[in-house]
């Protein structure tokens, strides 16, 4: 009786890596307590693309950049408002900013 029969569907495959590559894989397997082919294998399926899209959309890549300079924008003109010598950090600042506002 062949391997094929005992195990149908299943057949060794090899891996070529460095062999720094192939210590670290074989730590990381180990360390998730899993041998190194089904780590391999469950890393292979959680990066497919069609599951898990990997890059952000163009519209998510303007929405992330569009909030980061208005965040920019904020910390500037705080920075500005912020007295030279008063020794307020910009979280601090904010919170007073918050307090004065009210709620």
């Amino acid at each position: 009786m062949t391997d094929e029969a005992v195990r149908p569907g299943r057949r060794q495959r090899s891996l070529s890596c460095k062999p720094a590559e192939q210590a670290m894989i074989r730590e990381r397997a180990a360390a998730a307590d899993k041998t190194v082919s089904r780590y391999v294998i469950e890393l292979a399926l959680a990066d497919d693309p069609d599951r898990h899209p990997l890059v952000l959309t163009e519209e998510e890549q303007v929405e992330l950049q569009d909030g980061v300079r208005e965040i920019q924008a904020f910390v500037r003109a705080l920075r500005r408002e912020l007295p030279g010598g008063s020794g307020l950090s910009l979280l601090s600042a904010i919170s007073v900013l918050a307090g004065e506002r009210g709620p």
